[in-house]
């Protein structure tokens, strides 16, 4: 039920990622290089529990946070290559 739940919870954070990203394909290259960033150290560009967000599993999350909130784009990500 909880598991559920969560997966509820991340395609909503999906959707409203698309709601920003209106290409789903550069949606997904925004994630996984944002995933590479911070699994690299990159700090979040919204403030977050670091507890809840500190490992490799949620780092999804987090990046579709980020998007949705507006702190991502696709000049900041390639940048940082």
């Amino acid at each position: 039920m909880i598991e559920q739940m969560e997966m509820q919870d991340t395609l909503e954070l999906v959707r409203q990622a698309q709601d920003v990203v209106k290409s789903r394909f550069l949606l997904c290259i925004l994630v996984t290089q944002r995933i590479h960033q911070l699994e690299n150290g990159a700090q979040p560009t919204i403030e977050v529990d670091p507890e809840r967000y500190s490992s490799p599993k949620t780092f999804f999350e987090l990046a579709l946070r980020e998007i949705i909130e507006g702190n991502m784009d696709l000049e900041q990500v390639t940048e940082e290559e």
